[in-house]
């Protein structure tokens, strides 16, 4: 039962950059999306502040450039693959190794 309370849509609005968007979403992401809301806020007024000759919208593009350069590091960061085809790599290699040693020098 907490469980299906977890899954239960609701709406949240949600404030990014001085405009405050509605969105529908699982009650168990509210924390996420406000913690997201709450990144873009601090980003863009990072921008702001380093940068005041710029328009709103270079704002915006400057902090999804940031953002997205990160989810790409955090997915480069996550991918195992490289890691697996040496493993696999190696276990053929022992046991070739293995193979070759005859029963009586194990």
């Amino acid at each position: 039962m907490a469980e299906e309370a977890m899954d239960e849509l609701f709406e949240i609005k949600l404030m990014v950059g001085g405009t405050y968007y509605p969105l529908t979403i699982r009650r168990k992401d509210e924390r996420l999306y406000r913690e997201a809301a709450r990144r873009i806020n601090d980003k863009l007024n990072r921008y702001r502040e380093h940068f005041p000759q710029l328009s709103e919208e270079k704002y915006y593009v400057m902090a999804a450039v940031h953002i997205a350069m990160v989810n790409v590091m955090l997915e480069d960061f996550n991918d195992t693959a490289p890691y697996k085809e040496k493993i696999q790599q190696m276990d053929k290699e022992l046991d070739s190794y293995l193979n070759m040693l005859s029963p009586d020098q194990e």
